[in-house]
């Protein structure tokens, strides 16, 4: 038998994947982007129901990875497959850089809602809200992303911060803040945690740059972060997208967004700093929503900073 050579969407794999609550998937269905939170597993390549022979070879960041296996068993079909898992990760990534293309031809729409590339979204539920709001479905796109962001989840997210020293220094602000909003005590959380926007990056710009060189403006500061953090090759493939998205979302957005007037309208999107640290009072701006989007505006600085880190190799949620 001639060998069979793929490449790209050619390549087909029978993949165990989860779905969203209340959708389902019959057989032969074409399938959505944002019908799939996550491929959890692959089947070894068969031709005529039995195991073959094969080599794959697929890129991810920088890197590149093959796997093969020159002698198959119909044994691999059922007590699991070896390489299954490896695989069925490689594809998660796929769709990984897929939402994040898909977030950049609909940023503008994205940001007027106040969301950007948040690695704990991708791939869902990301492309969910993006093809809610895209559809016109705004109500829909809201309670997506409030349903997915829990509590639980959110104290889940937040469990990892801690090998960031920057941080760890403020683990019991943030953990009181979570507090709150277990609580419903969103006027808590979101003053308690908004300023650590800028104290986060500026305490680690501090560990690369000298006292003189740092910025004093937030926005300059900002700006000097993205430069900072992309000054080498990414381990990810995502990773540069996903900082040009959070960074434009800080400093073109509503999180620096001025008003010069203290009457002026403000966005309600995102607690924007200016408003709650001069103290401006909106309680529409202190709601359980914008909440979550202020712990996931942070757990994105910690995915940058983590990609930063020594021997870093570290894959989006």
């Amino acid at each position: 038998m001639p060998p069979i050579i793929t490449f790209n969407s050619e390549i087909d794999w029978i993949a165990k994947v989860v779905v969203p609550p209340h959708t389902s998937i019959e057989k032969g269905q074409y399938v959505l982007l944002h019908q799939i939170q996550e491929i959890t597993d692959v089947q070894p390549p068969v031709l005529d129901s039995k195991p073959v022979p094969f080599v794959y070879l697929y890129r991810e960041g920088l890197a590149y990875h093959i796997v093969f296996d020159f002698a198959p068993n119909e044994a691999d079909m059922q007590e699991g497959w070896k390489f299954g898992k490896a695989i069925a990760e490689s594809l998660q990534q796929v769709l990984i850089e897929r939402t994040v293309r898909v977030q950049d031809s609909l940023k503008a729409l994205l940001r007027a809602h106040g969301l950007w590339a948040a690695p704990a979204l991708l791939p869902y539920p990301l492309s969910r809200i993006a093809k809610q709001l895209e559809e016109g479905d705004t109500e829909g796109a809201h309670l997506t992303l409030r349903e997915y962001c829990t509590p639980e989840f959110l104290a889940e997210t937040t469990s990892k911060w801690w090998s960031i020293e920057q941080f760890a220094v403020r683990r019991q602000l943030i953990e009181d803040a979570l507090g709150a909003h277990r609580e419903g005590k969103y006027r808590l959380s979101i003053p308690a945690l908004l300023p650590h926007l800028e104290g986060i990056i500026t305490d680690w710009i501090f560990t690369q740059l000298p006292e003189d060189n740092v910025p004093w403006g937030t926005e300059s500061k900002t700006k000097r972060f993205r430069d900072l953090v992309l000054d080498k090759p990414p381990t990810v493939s995502t990773y540069e997208r996903i900082v040009s998205s959070v960074i434009d979302f800080i400093v073109d957005g509503p999180v620096l967004q001025t008003f010069r007037r203290w009457l002026d309208q403000i966005e309600r999107a995102f607690p924007n700093r200016h408003v709650v640290e001069h103290g401006r009072y909106d309680d529409s701006l202190f709601d359980q929503e914008n909440s979550i989007k202020l712990f996931l505006l942070l757990d994105t600085v910690y995915y940058i900073l983590s990609n930063r880190a020594p021997n870093a190799s570290l894959h989006v949620p």
